[in-house]
């Protein structure tokens, strides 16, 4: 069974950055709250660094995902919501790998699976684990799921 899920080295620096941004909004709350001092870049801080703080905590933290790919079976674990949905093979609708040049030898690769139920969930290679066994994987197993054009 091939398990992959968000690299240590993604996760820990949206933690990094996370408290960083609970540290500048605090300071500038407790600045606005006491009434000294009180300068426009103030609520300025606070009106952007809170919502980008509470959509990374969304997409990082709330979304986690580990998959299990095995047994002709793909699982997808949300463990903070403690949520997990199981698809045979035959439920995938598609999958197909992006690519994109990055730089002259660099290369981000994505993989974008879609089930027959409507949901889709991508994968990059540089945020998740095991992620060429995954590639695999599904090559060997749904071949006839991959789209031969771009437009899928």
């Amino acid at each position: 069974m091939i398990t992959s899920k968000p690299k240590t080295s993604t996760v820990s620096s949206f933690v990094f950055f996370l408290l960083i941004t609970i540290v500048v909004v605090a300071m500038n709350s407790i600045a606005i709250f006491k009434g000294q001092l009180i300068a426009w870049y103030n609520y300025a801080v606070i009106a952007i660094m809170v919502p980008i703080g509470i959509f990374v905590f969304y997409k990082i933290f709330l979304r986690y995902k580990i998959l299990r790919l095995g047994n002709n079976q793909i699982q997808i674990d949300y463990p903070m919501l403690r949520q997990s949905k199981v698809y045979r093979l035959d439920q995938v609708a598609s999958w197909i790998e992006n690519r994109v040049k990055t730089g002259k030898n660099s290369e981000y690769k994505e993989l974008q699976i879609r089930f027959a139920d409507g949901t889709k969930i991508n994968i990059g290679h540089k945020e998740h684990t095991e992620y060429a066994k995954m590639v695999q994987y599904l090559a060997q197993k749904a071949p006839k799921k991959k789209p031969h054009s771009p437009d899928w």
